[in-house]
């Protein structure tokens, strides 16, 4: 039954009724709050029926605090909350839930602390008593703290790269902490070479309800959404709605879809979703007409697409669709493919993605026409060609490109270049009066 009754109360009066939390260096530890912000306070023991969550700076998370405190979702909106502070024991029926690593709340609670499984992440937590949960305690990324002056009681407990302090541990059937030097053997990772990934150890993995869980940050995954993970919770059955949403939400999720879930109709859904699932996509589920398909949405899905699917027309679809040059394998690469990639791309072109054999006077025209041309004089000096000329071309081109030109590569030259051109147009005028500065400034006071 929920007997929480949280309010609430502000900094100032925090340190009035509470003045020991100001010692804490965790307590204001960027000095940045202000005595009119706010702490989510419950002055007595709590229990709560469901997750319990500590992200009250996201968005979702306040939606659920404006309704656990009655309040208009607005109020929420308007205010900071900086903390939460608990003057009892504390009891969640489900989980307790840090999903952000980066940052997160001040929490203190005075006494013991029961849940399903606490999963800690950025915030700054500091529990007086007792954490005893059902299934895991999981702190994870070292910008969080976590300080239990009691005991940590659950049937797995994992430290990876937090800062996490403890008096005692009690952990019948998996414990890993990364910054100790107490873990047996067995249940240390392993690393993979192929893919850079801290693989768990098969004791941690045979203890779970889903088998292709590999690693910590895959585990985090269904910590964050509150769910049982321990094969001997018996978790209900996920349904296949469930695991096609739980991969368009987050693609690495697809790894993660039950063998028997993994159609091709779902798989289709998930890569229109985000092409970065292909990797994920069994391979009879790959077609060429998918792959074109995702390359003329999303010229960047290039990078996914498996080998024999990589094509001289698909190189251009994606050159088309915008991309960048360092996605598109070099043996496709021409002239005509690398301008496309520029013309269509969404940031300047960089013409150091370019190998040097298609470094042309034509290109580098065409470079200096289509952006900036930011890295033109390096561009030139490492394939001996005269950075003069590529820009006399430009503007042989047309008095148009003189915004290229006097924008970013004015010069005496380039001026008198351009002047013995154009001299006579009426637009003329127009370009020495937009850069008159600086024609000033290399004294070429006869153009104004």
């Amino acid at each position: 039954m929920q007997t929480s009754n949280f309010k609430l109360i502000t900094i100032a009066e925090i340190k009035t009724q509470y003045p020991f939390l100001i010692e804490d260096e965790k307590f204001d530890y960027f000095d940045e709050w202000e005595d009119e912000d706010f702490f989510l306070v419950s002055e007595e023991d709590a229990n709560f029926d469901g997750n319990f969550y500590l992200d009250i700076y996201e968005d979702k998370e306040k939606k659920w605090l404006a309704k656990l405190l009655n309040l208009p979702a607005k109020k929420i909106e308007e205010i900071r909350i900086e903390g939460i502070l608990i003057n009892g024991n504390f009891s969640a029926s489900g989980s307790i839930i840090n999903a952000e690593g980066d940052y997160g709340p001040y929490v203190f609670i005075k006494g013991n602390v029961s849940c399903q499984s606490l999963l800690l992440g950025g915030a700054n937590v500091e529990i007086k008593g007792n954490v005893t949960a059902k299934e895991v305690v999981m702190t994870y990324y070292n910008h969080g703290n976590f300080n239990c002056s009691g005991s940590i009681n659950s049937p797995v407990f994992i430290v990876t790269d937090h800062n996490t302090a403890f008096a005692e541990r009690k952990n019948d059937l998996f414990y890993y902490n990364d910054r100790a030097d107490d873990v047996d053997p067995k249940d240390e990772c392993e690393y993979d070479d192929e893919t850079d990934d801290e693989i768990i150890s098969n004791e941690l993995r045979k203890l779970l309800d889903n088998p292709l869980i590999e690693t910590f940050e895959e585990l985090e995954e269904f910590l964050k959404r509150g769910e049982l993970v321990l094969k001997q919770s018996n978790p209900p059955v996920k349904s296949y709605d469930y695991w096609k949403q739980f991969a368009i939400l987050n693609y690495r999720g697809l790894k993660l879809v039950p063998l028997q879930y993994r159609t091709k109709e779902l798989c289709d859904e998930v890569v229109n979703a985000s092409p970065y699932a292909i990797p994920f996509v069994p391979l009879e589920f790959i077609t060429a007409e998918l792959c074109e398909k995702l390359v003329i949405k999303n010229g960047f899905a290039i990078s996914q697409i498996p080998d024999q699917f990589i094509t001289k027309e698909i190189c251009f679809l994606a050159a088309k669709s915008g991309t960048v040059i360092t996605l598109i394998p070099e043996e496709y690469y021409s002239e005509e493919l690398i301008l496309m990639v520029f013309k269509n791309g969404r940031n300047e072109p960089d013409i150091n993605d370019v190998p040097s054999v298609f470094i042309t006077e034509n290109l580098l025209e065409e470079y200096v026409k289509i952006g900036k041309g930011l890295w033109l004089d390096k561009a030139c000096k490492q394939n001996g060609i005269e950075k003069l000329n590529v820009l006399k071309r430009v503007i042989d081109s047309g008095i148009e490109y003189l915004e290229n030109i006097f924008g970013n590569h004015f010069s005496k030259e380039t001026a008198d270049y351009a002047f013995t051109l154009y001299k006579n147009q009426e637009k003329w005028n127009q370009y020495v009066q937009k850069f008159k500065k600086k024609f000033e400034r290399i004294g070429l006071n006869e153009y104004l």
